[in-house]
């Protein structure tokens, strides 16, 4: 398996919205959130509370929270 070491931001949400997640930016920092009601307009941070995440950072946290996602991000022989 290889490893990359940077990961696109599009490639980051996507891996984030599998784990229904979405990853918001103020700047230049990061944080995921979790839609808990969409009627309501109800979420709650996962991680990077007030965008305390850099890039490496949401990587890291999707690694380490999701083997099949960390799988995903970093095992590169299936990219076509």
């Amino acid at each position: 398996m290889e490893t990359k070491d940077t990961y696109t931001l599009e490639e980051l949400k996507n891996a984030a919205s599998e784990q229904n997640l979405h990853i918001e930016e103020k700047d230049g920092k990061y944080q995921f959130v979790r839609t808990v009601s969409e009627r309501f307009g109800f979420v709650v941070v996962k991680a990077g509370d007030g965008y305390s995440l850099n890039h490496n950072e949401l990587r890291e946290f999707l690694i380490f929270n999701s083997i099949d996602i960390g799988k995903q991000i970093t095992d590169w022989s299936k990219k076509a």
